[in-house]
C-alpha cells in the first residue's frame, strides 16, 4: 500500500520547470511578439495610408482659421464641378476666382495633403490671387466627397491630375501659364504628374516626399525599427497591388525641364527636410529650380510660420526668375496721361 501512494505521488506531480525550459519558452514568446508586430507593419500601415481618415470641409475650414490661414478665401467668387480622372474616377473640383484673375490666362491647381481636402487650398488662394492666377483646387483620390478608393499617395492621383490639367485646358480656353501647387501627399501627386503631361509650366512642391518607399523607411528608421519598413513594402504590395519605390517624385522629375520651387519647414516632424534637399539637388541637372527652407516651420506649416507676403513673394520671383512670368510693359501712356483723363471725364460730368 505505501509503494503504491509512493508511485501515485510522482505520478499527480508537477514537472518542475528548468532553466532550458524558461528560456525556450521565453525566446518562442518573443519570437511570437516580433513577428505579430512586423505583421501589424505590414497591415496597419499599409491600411492606415491607404485608408485615410477623411477630414470634412468644416474641419479643415476650422483648422485653416485657426491657423490664420485662411485669409479671404470666403470672399472669392468659386464654381464647383465634376471631372471625370483616371478610369472614370469622379472628382469634386471647385474653381476659385475673382474679378481681376479672369481673362489673365493664369491658373494653378492645387492639391492637398493626406487626409484633407480641397478647402486647405486656403493657405495658399491669396497669394496666387494677388499675382493674377486662377486657382482650381479639387478633392484627391479617397478625400474630401470623392467615392471611396484606394489611396496611394501620388500613383493613381498623378494619372488623376493629369486628366485634370486636360479638362482645365478644354474647359477654359484662356489657359497661357498653368502651374501645380502641391503640399505633403499633394507634392508628389504634382511631381509624379509630370509622368503623364507636358502641359505643366511650373510646380511649387511644398514638403514634399521624395518617394513612397523612402517615406516610409524613414519614419521606421527614426524608431530604429529598421525591419518595419520592408514589412510595409510588402503590405502595400500584397495587399493593394503597390509599389512603394514606383510613386517617386525625384524619379518623375528627372529628365524634365519644369521649374521647380521646393519649399519645406527646417522643423518638418514627419516628412524630413531632406526628401525636398535630395529632390532639389536632382532637379538642378534638369531645370531651373530654387529651395526655400523655412525657419521654425514644421509640417505643412511653412505659409503659416513665413506669412503670406513672404509666401507671395518667393512664388514671384521664382516665377520671374524661371521665365514663366515676365514684368508687365509699361505704359505706352505719358505719365499721369490716364489720372487727367479721369479728371477730365469727372469734370465733364459735373458740367452735365
Amino acid at each position: 500500500m505505501a509503494a503504491n501512494k509512493k508511485s501515485s505521488k510522482k505520478k499527480g506531480a508537477k514537472k518542475k520547470l528548468t532553466k532550458k525550459k524558461v528560456v525556450k519558452i521565453v525566446l518562442i514568446s518573443l519570437a511570437i511578439f516580433i513577428v505579430l508586430n512586423l505583421l501589424g507593419a505590414a497591415i496597419g500601415t499599409s491600411t492606415s495610408i491607404t485608408h485615410p481618415k477623411r477630414n470634412t470641409y468644416d474641419q479643415v475650414e476650422a483648422e485653416m482659421k485657426e491657423n490664420n490661414v485662411w485669409g479671404d478665401f470666403g470672399s472669392y467668387a468659386t464654381e464647383d464641378y465634376i471631372v471625370q480622372g483616371f478610369e472614370g474616377y469622379e472628382l469634386h473640383v471647385t474653381r476659385v476666382f475673382c474679378p481681376w484673375t479672369v481673362g489673365t490666362g493664369k491658373y494653378v491647381i492645387y492639391s492637398h495633403g493626406h487626409t484633407s481636402n480641397k478647402m486647405s487650398a486656403s493657405k495658399y488662394c491669396d497669394a496666387y490671387a494677388e499675382l493674377g492666377f486662377t486657382v482650381i483646387t479639387y478633392d484627391l483620390r479617397a478625400h474630401g466627397e470623392n467615392a471611396k478608393a484606394i489611396c496611394t499617395m501620388g500613383g493613381l492621383e498623378a494619372k488623376d491630375l493629369n486628366c485634370l490639367i486636360e479638362d482645365t485646358y478644354t474647359r477654359y480656353g484662356d489657359v497661357e501659364i498653368l502651374g501645380l501647387q502641391g503640399e505633403s501627399m499633394g507634392t508628389s501627386t504634382s511631381l509624379n504628374a509630370l509622368r503623364y503631361s507636358d502641359k505643366i509650366d511650373f510646380i511649387v512642391a511644398d514638403c514634399g516626399f521624395e518617394s513612397l518607399k523612402y517615406m516610409v523607411h524613414d519614419m521606421y528608421n527614426d524608431m530604429y525599427l529598421y525591419p518595419f519598413g520592408t514589412c510595409a513594402d510588402i503590405g502595400f504590395k500584397l495587399l493593394y497591388g503597390i509599389d512603394d519605390a514606383e510613386v517617386s517624385g525625384i524619379d518623375a522629375l528627372k529628365g524634365k525641364n519644369v521649374p521647380i520651387l521646393f519649399v519645406h519647414g527646417e522643423d518638418d516632424d514627419w516628412i524630413d527636410v531632406d526628401n525636398s534637399l535630395d529632390m532639389y539637388n536632382e532637379a538642378q541637372k534638369y531645370c531651373y529650380t530654387e529651395l526655400w527652407l523655412v525657419p521654425g516651420a514644421k509640417h505643412a506649416r511653412s505659409r503659416q510660420v513665413a506669412g503670406l507676403d513672404a509666401y507671395r513673394d518667393h512664388i514671384s520671383s521664382f516665377l520671374e526668375s524661371a521665365g514663366v512670368l515676365t514684368e508687365e510693359a509699361e505704359s505706352e501712356y505719358p505719365e499721369g496721361f490716364l489720372e487727367d483723363l479721369i479728371a477730365a471725364i469727372d469734370e465733364t460730368e459735373d458740367v452735365a
